[in-house]
């Protein structure tokens, strides 16, 4: 019977010590999780003192027996200590665990273990200790000392407070570590109440100690609940620490006040919004940091605005209550609304743009109609500017020339409120936009305290004029600017267009002959200090930056002088023809940027002849009335130095292009056809050999090589058919006759 009891004993103990080894183990590989290494301590705890009792059992040797009590008693100190560091970071309170606070908690448990192993010398531990055998087992009869009885109360009361905080978690954690948490308390308070009754209810002398017994209740219920019930995989300091720290960093600032209105909670967030400590706001009434007129606490989810340090922020009011339905105090959660609130301007504007870009687009139309009918620069003048002021958008429009704009001229053209008075430009203007290269530039200027927006009216790099707006609106949004710049641009064709159709049809054409010395002239830079000469041959207006002029040179290096040209002219130049001797031949210019060239084909003048030679360049002109003449020299004086009006002279008869092919002879094609042939035939694409090939003119054209044959096909079968058709119908007239 008493060996049977004694192996009973040493079974369950042996179970107890491997399942909390096994558990040590586990854990201990999972130590990085929170409370998983104090978890494995405490299982490493419970295994060396089941071990050490159930070999106890079998040595009933008094010396070999204190050398195992002493082992035991070395774990059994830290057992409640490990138990409340697990609990601790467990539930997530481990902010509490400094290094400080864990070397107050550990003082009586490492004072314990010395005295144990110092008992001889002075018995406060125990007094004595026998060992007696019964029924085959041998057993501790001790008497203990003070120190005993002091560890017992600071030891129960970890074990109390550890239970605590695993109870504190399921009601903090909304019940939903409940299952968890119960099997940790059945795991913990099994040997906790057999201890009890052990040391303060059971009968004296020799007995078995149902402490270590009662750890295989311990051992099984952690591991079901490690292994079945996640008790490392869902951790409840994760969620709490987790929350914590998503509260504290939360860009959303958060406040909590009390039923008096003071501070007991207080983010970073939210105390930056205030600009002050979050340590320095606890207890102070929140209306010293927030005022309170704009904070409703009577009603539920209710919404303030503060503005602080340029931000806006959104202040939400909700109450707290407890279980009870008892009102406790308030959160206010403040978010940065600044950016939705911006972003709502930014879409209210954008709709308001919207609103106006419409109304914008519809008075185009109607201005668009009404260029296509004008006959005069007048009439176009006067049309744009009713059809604005008539559509309200608007409170004056007007229209003028450079020189007006300037203040050196007074031709305005307006409508609206005609107590307004345009802005005048004494240092720059509209035109200086465009010869930057900003064709659809808006100024904006204020002059008695009115606002305008200037647009150039402009054609290639022709200024007509420009036309102004005011309006009541504080901001004329950038769309809006580009849409009135791409207005000047139509304004602009359409004006060119109607002098172009005057100067074809007019009766009389007044005749200019003009000299350029001016160094930004590329003809002149090409020829000063040298003896080259050089004419001009034809100009086509279709190139893809600009008209294409084809120049003559005689008597000089042709490569030489297509290299200074390039260098003197921003767009390309090529050589399309040369003599054997190089001293002749032909060049192709595509006139871009700054040019007295460019300038009078822009203006719509026909230019007859071109002469460039010593540094000065001479060009023979046709425009169709005195102010058009003026207008073209006041521009090219205005652009260029060294400008001189050698000849002007009226003509009468029919206005010629003379460097156009035949009218006659081009009735049935259209204007690109027109330009496509010319070119071909200027760049020499009809010569045999050819001195350009189809991709040479095609490219000089900003076309493919596959639209130029379309076109010059097209031609050839316009020209040939209207030749053909015409002999034949000679020939049967002659017949008839």
């Amino acid at each position: 019977m008493a060996l049977s009891t004694l192996i009973l004993h040493t079974a369950v103990l042996s179970v107890a010590a491997g399942t909390t080894a096994v558990l040590a183990a586990v854990t201990y590989r999972r130590r990085e999780t929170p409370g998983a290494a104090w978890f494995a301590a405490l299982m490493a705890c419970l295994s060396i003192w089941s071990l050490t009792y159930s070999v106890g059992l079998h040595v009933g040797d008094s010396g070999l027996r204190a050398v195992l009590l002493r082992i035991q008693w070395t774990a059994i100190p830290f057992i409640t200590v490990t138990l409340f560091l697990f609990a601790a970071t467990y539930t997530g309170l481990d902010e509490v665990l400094s290094r400080r606070t864990i070397a107050a908690i550990v003082t009586i448990p490492v004072l314990t273990v010395i005295a144990v192993w110092t008992n001889p010398w002075h018995h406060i531990f125990w007094i004595r200790q026998d060992v007696l055998v019964v029924d085959g087992m041998a057993l501790m009869d001790p008497t203990f000392g003070s120190l005993f009885w002091v560890y017992t109360i600071y030891s129960y009361t970890l074990v109390a407070v550890s239970m605590a905080l695993i109870i504190r978690l399921v009601y903090h954690s909304e019940y939903l570590f409940t299952e968890q948490s119960a099997l940790v308390l059945v795991g913990i308070a099994a040997p906790f109440v057999v201890n009890i009754v052990d040391v303060f209810v059971g009968a004296s002398g020799p007995k078995v100690d149902y402490t270590p017994v009662a750890f295989t209740i311990t051992g099984v219920t952690f591991g079901y609940a490690l292994f079945r019930r996640q008790l490392f995989d869902l951790v409840p300091a994760t969620r709490k620490i987790g929350r914590d720290a998503a509260i504290a960093q939360l860009d959303t600032g958060i406040v909590i006040v009390d039923v008096d209105r003071r501070i007991v909670y207080c983010n970073d967030a939210a105390a930056n919004v205030v600009g002050c400590d979050p340590a320095a706001a606890l207890g102070k009434p929140v209306d010293s940091m927030v005022g309170t007129d704009a904070l409703d606490f009577e009603t539920d989810d209710a919404l303030a605005e503060l503005k602080a340090g340029g931000r806006i922020h959104e202040i939400r009011t909700s109450p707290i209550t407890d279980r009870h339905g008892r009102l406790i105090g308030h959160t206010l959660v403040v978010h940065d609304v600044t950016a939705r609130t911006e972003r709502e301007r930014e879409l209210a504007s954008q709709r308001d743009e919207l609103a106006t870009l419409n109304q914008l687009n519809a008075v185009i139309r109607g201005v668009n109609q009404a260029l296509v009918t004008a006959r005069s620069r007048e009439a176009i003048e006067q049309s744009v500017c009713e059809r604005f002021a008539d559509a309200d958008r608007y409170r004056t429009v007007c229209v003028a020339d450079i020189p007006t704009w300037t203040g050196d001229a007074d031709r305005w053209t307006l409508a609206g409120d005609d107590g307004a008075t345009p802005p005048t430009f004494d240092d720059a203007g509209p035109g200086d936009a465009v010869e930057n290269g900003c064709p659809a530039t808006t100024v904006t200027r204020a002059d008695d305290d009115t606002d305008w927006t200037v647009i150039p009216i402009v054609y290639g790099r022709t200024v007509y004029g420009a036309i102004g707006f005011r309006t009541d609106r504080e901001v004329v949004g950038e769309r809006e600017r580009e849409i009135l710049g791409e207005l000047g641009e139509t304004i602009g064709h359409a004006i060119n267009a109607v002098e172009t159709r005057r100067m074809l049809s007019a009766e009389s054409v007044v005749e200019l002959d003009l000299a350029c010395e001016d160094g930004s002239d590329p003809l002149v830079a090409v020829t000063r200090g040298t003896d080259r000469t050089i004419e001009l041959e034809g100009v086509v207006p279709g190139g893809e930056n600009g008209p294409l002029a084809y120049l003559t040179v005689e008597d000089t290096d042709v490569e030489r002088v297509r290299e200074a040209l390039a260098a003197a002219a921003s767009g390309g130049v090529r050589t399309i023809s040369a003599s054997d001797d190089g001293k002749e031949g032909l060049l192709e210019w595509e006139i871009t940027g700054v040019a007295p060239m460019g300038a009078l084909e822009d203006h719509g003048a026909t230019v007859h002849r071109v002469t460039a030679d010593g540094g000065r360049t001479k060009y023979e002109l046709a425009v169709t009335s005195d102010a058009d003449a003026r207008t073209i020299v006041e521009h090219l004086q205005d652009r260029f130095q060294d400008v001189e009006v050698l000849g002007k002279r009226p003509r009468c008869g029919p206005f010629e292009a003379v460097t156009a092919l035949p009218e006659t002879s081009l009735d049935d094609l259209t204007e690109r056809q027109r330009e496509v042939l010319e070119a071909a035939y200027r760049a020499g694409y009809f010569n045999w050999p050819r001195d350009s090939n189809a991709e040479e003119v095609a490219e000089s054209l900003g076309i493919s090589s596959a639209t130029l044959h379309s076109h010059l096909r097209k031609a050839e079968k316009s020209l040939l058919g209207r030749l053909f058709e015409s002999r034949e119908e000679s020939g049967d007239t002659e017949r008839l006759s």
